[in-house]
C-alpha cells in the first residue's frame, strides 16, 4: 500500500527488502545506539503474534528522507494501547516531514480506535522534545542509559562480596552451567516473570507466554548464556535472581534485566551478580556494558553508581491519551 502527500512526499510501507537503509536511516538518527540488518530482523522475529505493527519509509523523489512506524509492548499489551515513533534524517529536519509523517500514523492508526499512544526520545534532542510537546503529548517517564568503562573498573573494594554470599548460602552461575532442557527453560521463565514485577514501566504489566519467552531467548542471536547470571540458593537449589548481559552490534555488552526475588533481597545479591558480568565482560574483552534505569529506581541506580557507570541524557517517555478507558 503507497501514498504520495503534498510536495512529492511518498510514503510506503517497509519490507524486510529495505531493512539496509532503515538501518542507515535508523543509526543516522541515533549514532551511538545504531541499528543493523540483525537487530531489525530480530525485532521482527520475536514479536508477539498478537502485537500490531507497521513501519514505513518516506521518499523525498528518491532520498529516503525519513520513517515512522506503530508497534504494541508484548510486556505491556493492550489491544488499544500503541507506541509510535517518527524519525528524519538530521539532514532533512525542520522542513516539515515530521509533522506529515505524524499525520500518516493517525491515519492508520484511526481504524484500531485507540486509547493510547506512547513515544520516546532522548531529553538533550531538543527538536525531539519539542515536537512530542507540540503533539499534546505528557512526559510520562524518564530512564537513564548508564555505561561501564570495563577495563578501568577496579575490582580491590569489592573482594570481599563473593565470599560473603558463599557464607550465607548463595553461589552465582551462569546459565550456561545448567542444562539447557525443559526444566531449566521453565525455572527462568519463572524466575524472569516473578522479578519483572517490580520494575518500573509507563503502563501496567501485562503476562508473557511461556512460549514467546522461550523463543525470545534462546532462539535470539544476541543471547549470551555464559553472561545470564543466575543467583541460585545453595540450601534449596532455588534460583534467587539474575542479571543478564547480551550481545549487540558493537564491541559493547547490553544488560537486559537484573533483578531479584523478594524473599532475597537485601544479602548483596544483586551487586554480587554485577560484579560477575563485569568479570565476564572483561574476560571476553567486551571494552563497556550498558544499561537502563527509570530516574526513580534507586535501588538499582545505586548499585549503578557505586560500580562506576556514567549515566548517559536520559530517555523520555510521553503519552497521548486520545480516548478514556
Amino acid at each position: 500500500m503507497t501514498s504520495t502527500t503534498r510536495q512529492e512526499l511518498h510514503v510506503r510501507e517497509a519490507t524486510p527488502d529495505d531493512y539496509e537503509q532503515l538501518a542507515a536511516l535508523l543509526s543516522a538518527t541515533w549514532p551511538d545506539s545504531p541499528e543493523t540488518v540483525r537487530s531489525l530482523r530480530e525485532e521482527d522475529r520475536e514479536r508477539e503474534a498478537r502485537c500490531r505493527h507497521l513501519r514505513l519509509l518516506a521518499f523525498d523523489g528518491e532520498r529516503l528522507v525519513g520513517a515512522c512506524g506503530y508497534g504494541q509492548f508484548a510486556g505491556m499489551y493492550h489491544p488499544r494501547k500503541f507506541y509510535a515513533w517518527v524519525r528524519v534524517h538530521p539532514a532533512h529536519e525542520g522542513q516539515g516531514f515530521g509533522r506529515r509523517l505524524v499525520d500518516t500514523l493517525h491515519r492508520r492508526l484511526a481504524r484500531f480506535d485507540p486509547i493510547s499512544v506512547l513515544a520516546s526520545t532522548r531529553e538533550d534532542h531538543r527538536r525531539g522534545m519539542n515536537f512530542a510537546q507540540q503533539q499534546g503529548m505528557s512526559e510520562k517517564m524518564r530512564y537513564f542509559e548508564s555505561r561501564l568503562d570495563v577495563n578501568s573498573f577496579d575490582f580491590t573494594p569489592y573482594a570481599h562480596v563473593l565470599p560473603d554470599i558463599r557464607a550465607r548460602g548463595f553461589e552465582i552461575r551462569a546459565l550456561s552451567e545448567f542444562p539447557d532442557d525443559e526444566e531449566h527453560r521453565r525455572k527462568l521463565y519463572e524466575l524472569f516473570c516473578d522479578i519483572r514485577r517490580d520494575v518500573p514501566r509507563p503502563d501496567e504489566a501485562s503476562e508473557i507466554a511461556h512460549d514467546f519467552f522461550v523463543s525470545a531467548t534462546y532462539d535470539s542471536p544476541y543471547f549470551l548464556p555464559p553472561g545470564y547470571l543466575i543467583a541460585v540458593d545453595t540450601r534449596s537449589g532455588a534460583w534467587a535472581g539474575s542479571s543478564a548481559l547480551w550481545k549487540s552490534d558493537q564491541a559493547y555488552l547490553d544488560t537486559g534485566l537484573t533483578g531479584v526475588r523478594r524473599a532475597y533481597r537485601r544479602q548483596g545479591l544483586a551487586l554480587a551478580m554485577k560484579l560477575r558480568a563485569i568479570e565476564f565482560a572483561r574476560r571476553e574483552g567486551a571494552p563497556e556494558i550498558r544499561t537502563g534505569n527509570e530516574t526513580n529506581n534507586r535501588p538499582m541506580l545505586a548499585i549503578n553508581e557505586r560500580l562506576g557507570f556514567v549515566k548517559q541524557p536520559a530517555w523520555v517517555d510521553f503519552v497521548k491519551v486520545l480516548t478514556r478507558e
